[in-house]
């Protein structure tokens, strides 16, 4: 698909440029709070600036993407962290530490507008045939850029680079991104619900899918399953400085046999998404996480109506980061509390029993192809 498809190997580039800019940067501001701040309090503080937004923001945003040109969305989107990054570059050396909050406030509040736009557009540059693939191939591409964005920010800090100045490999990226993604063709308006409010539509999308059976479901379990596994990382960071006594850094080296094992799992699911049942591609604690976030996209991709798809997709990415939140809340008190290993070992427990109840609350999602709307298929080429 990356040689025969010039609309999918742009989209495919310009997200993943995307998201090696968006390593970068997390890691950058990550290593800033290590430089200027004291207490692990700060690191409770980096990740609930980071969540809160998306909580806020994420259904409105996906209310106003409806009906908004899918590649003008992230296209606006880059350029706003373009133009947020430069001017923290710029004023850097006098900012205090607040500064850094607001720039990953703002980060995630531009992600709101570009994710759904990227998982929305998907669908109309490849055929239905092609979606386990084409899902396949971003997550892939999304693993692997993320393991080079954390590796190439955590070797320039140990050269003791300034945070500051990674940001301008990130800046030169986004910029690049917003090249391919205007070179998508064509421009693609997906239709808008109806002529109603932005409230009334907001509604309208939660109440599709918590009717939808199958959907519905997926989505609780969604949100189960993260409240407690998005909050690893602050564990990570905080393993490392009280336990090991090491910078953050070194993070990015022990997230990387994490990603290895999403590689896997995302070169799988093309394999197996026809011929088996989904369900099991979806519970966490038998296969690789890959499986289960292509098998979850491409799912809904399939099952959703186009009118639906921006609203659906913002509440999977406002679940899939803001889950986190509440769940990193309570971390943070667990590790205050009780200290970081048997913080682990609760964390644990906690998710092999969220695996044993997804195999009874999940409903079968069947296997092999979806029949899909002959327009949709037409448009998808």
């Amino acid at each position: 698909m990356l040689f025969r498809n010039m609309s999918f190997r742009q989209l495919f580039t310009a997200r993943i440029l995307s998201v090696l800019a968006d390593s970068i940067l997390f890691f950058s501001l990550l290593k800033w709070i290590e430089l200027k701040s004291e207490g692990d309090a700060s690191y409770t503080f980096f990740y609930a600036a980071y969540y809160l937004p998306i909580a806020l923001l994420a259904l409105p945003v996906g209310a106003w993407i409806s009906g908004k040109t899918l590649q003008h969305v992230m296209a606006w989107s880059n350029i706003v962290r373009i133009v947020g990054m430069i001017a923290f570059i710029a004023l850097s050396s006098a900012l205090p530490l607040a500064w850094v909050y607001a720039l990953l406030i703002l980060e995630s509040i531009v992600g709101l507008f570009f994710m759904p736009a990227n998982q929305s557009l998907l669908p109309q540059v490849v055929s239905e045939q092609q979606r386990p693939s084409a899902n396949s191939w971003l997550q892939m591409g999304y693993t692997i850029v993320k393991i080079a964005g954390q590796t190439f920010t955590a070797f320039m800090l140990k050269q003791h680079i300034p945070p500051a100045q990674l940001l301008v490999a990130a800046v030169i990226l986004l910029i690049f991104s917003w090249m391919f993604i205007r070179q998508i063709k064509p421009l693609v308006k997906l239709p808008a619900s109806k002529q109603q409010s932005r409230w009334n539509q907001i509604k309208d999308g939660i109440g599709y899918i918590a009717g939808h059976k199958q959907v519905g479901r997926l989505f609780i379990f969604l949100t189960a399953a993260l409240f407690i596994a998005s909050s690893v990382d602050l564990i990570l960071v905080t393993f490392l400085n009280e336990v090991l006594g090491t910078g953050v850094e070194n993070l990015s080296f022990i997230g990387t046999a994490s990603l290895c094992g999403m590689i896997t799992g995302a070169a799988l699911v093309p394999k197996w998404y026809k011929r088996m049942e989904r369900k099991w591609l979806i519970l966490p604690p038998l296969f690789a996480l890959g499986c289960f976030n292509i098998t979850f996209v491409t799912y809904l991709q399939d099952v959703v109506d186009r009118e639906n798809y921006t609203r659906t997709f913002s509440l999977y990415h406002m679940l899939s980061s803001t889950a986190a939140l509440p769940g990193i809340l309570l971390t943070g008190v667990l590790l205050s509390v009780w200290g970081v290993l048997p913080t682990v070992l609760v964390v644990s427990c906690i998710l092999f029993l969220l695996g044993i109840l997804g195999i009874f609350v999940i409903p079968a999602l069947g296997k092999g192809y979806i029949p899909v709307d002959p327009k949709l298929e037409q448009a998808a080429g």
